[in-house]
């Protein structure tokens, strides 16, 4: 209950605090603050001084530094450790709730949350944006011939391409097992298109290693754009790029369509 007080005062500059302490660090937070109470008190006591008395006493001006010097370091570095491993533990609940564990995308819940949002708006505003499911041809194979581990470090490299393939407005997320899942803001399927040829070009491009292996990996994709005469809920891109998807796995597998 001691601190109550003391986080109340800086609750409406919490984003402020957060980012001084991830910046500088609590030692140096508690000196830069501690240095302003000085200065505050000395201020303050200086302006009482010379409006009672008229003189400035060199007693009070002792007493109004050695106090805050004293007191505030004990009283901040509590309260702000506390502050920073709540904002540490706040960060990592948020992305633990929104990222796939294995290969670090967004989870398929938060994808649908961001994707929904974004067919509101073009739904609003009559904008357009682009769908892509990509799937990984003859996973089971993989897993069965190399084992769950090599599987694993598949997708996790995998994901490392995607991001690094997509633009910075782009979303892509693990849909479930092998499957990774796209959203193009403001794309039209061709543009959308472009981007997921340049990651299956550089997945062909890029055996993953794993041990002593080097395992060559093609995917095939599905792509659709949103029509707001054809569309009013997400799963219904969705399942357009599904079955995109699903004939590029019946012609052979390794295509865009």
């Amino acid at each position: 209950m001691m601190f109550k007080g003391f986080f109340e005062i800086f609750e409406g500059k919490r984003p402020t605090i957060r980012i001084m302490l991830r910046r500088y660090g609590v030692l140096k937070v508690i000196f830069g603050i501690t240095i302003l109470s000085i200065i505050t008190s000395t201020l303050i006591t200086i302006g009482i001084m010379l409006l009672t008395d008229g003189v400035i006493s060199g007693t009070g001006l002792l007493i109004s530094i050695l106090i805050p010097a004293l007191l505030a370091p004990l009283f901040e570095y509590r309260a702000l450790s506390t502050l920073l491993q709540l904002d540490l533990a706040e960060e990592k609940l948020k992305i633990t709730s929104t990222t796939d564990e294995l290969t670090q995308a967004y989870n398929r819940r938060h994808f649908f949350e961001v994707a929904s949002q974004e067919l509101a708006r073009a739904q609003r505003y009559g904008g357009k944006f682009s769908v892509a499911i990509m799937d990984i041809d003859h996973f089971k194979s993989i897993n069965d011939m190399h084992g769950h581990l090599a599987g694993d470090q598949i997708l996790r490299e995998l994901s490392n391409i995607c991001a690094k393939n997509i633009r910075l407005p782009d979303i892509f997320g693990r849909y479930g097992g092998d499957e990774f899942i796209f959203l193009f803001p403001e794309t039209g399927r061709e543009k959308a298109k472009e981007c997921m040829e340049r990651i299956d070009a550089s997945i062909s491009a890029s055996p993953i290693q794993y041990e002593n292996l080097e395992i060559k990996t093609r995917i095939s994709i599905g792509l659709a754009e949103f029509s707001n005469e054809i569309h009013s809920i997400i799963d219904e891109v969705l399942k357009e790029a599904d079955q995109a998807l699903y004939r590029a796995k019946r012609e052979g597998g390794n295509k865009v369509l």
